[in-house]
């Protein structure tokens, strides 16, 4: 019995850190993909944007990767400008 609450905890931490991994990879995506369809001419959505800049601004307090940090630091700089001038315009 013991080592069957052994293992059933070992799935479980697995499990946590497998969800963990997965939330930075969708964080990834949303950050990355935005910025791609800004720099090709393409639209993203107001609600897109948003998530987008919220998703770099999580990826930039804890990525450890420089060469992803850096990704998500020219993507955060291009989702930013848009934003910007989504205000200018509104103005």
């Amino acid at each position: 019995m013991p080592r069957l609450l052994v293992v059933l905890a070992l799935c479980g931490a697995l499990n946590i850190g497998g969800a963990s991994a997965k939330a930075a990879a969708n964080d990834l995506s949303v950050c990355l993909d935005a910025s791609t369809i800004l720099q090709a001419g393409g639209d993203v959505g107001d609600k897109e944007l948003t998530a987008a800049q919220s998703a770099c601004a999580h990826l930039r307090q804890t990525s450890q990767d420089s060469k992803t940090l850096a990704r998500v630091n020219a993507a955060a700089e291009t989702i930013a400008e848009e934003v910007q001038r989504r205000q200018a315009s509104r103005r």
